[in-house]
């Protein structure tokens, strides 16, 4: 079974400021991990239990070459993307 992904604001932001990050580096980077990105959204939509729960029923699934992790909650068969963060940096 698939589920419908919804982004809220913040999650659209991340990927902004990621996509934004990554261009000045090399577009081709870019590519790369936007190709990742969805492959894992796919493993998302498609298994959301997966990943453990980490924190507030919240799971995060890690991408394997980049140094972010999707978080994500399961609901109503609707899968609500909360934030795309870096691993190594502190959000409040």
């Amino acid at each position: 079974m698939n589920f419908e992904s919804i982004f809220r604001i913040e999650a659209e932001q991340d990927l902004e400021d990621i996509q934004d990050y990554y261009n000045n580096i090399s577009p081709s980077i870019t590519d790369n991990f936007f190709n990742e990105f969805f492959e894992t959204m796919h493993f998302i939509e498609g298994e959301p239990t997966l990943f453990q729960v980490r924190y507030r029923e919240i799971r995060i699934a890690p991408l394997y070459r980049f140094p972010y992790g999707i978080h994500y909650k399961e609901t109503s068969g609707k899968i609500i993307i909360y934030r795309v963060l870096h691993t190594k940096r502190y959000f409040k």
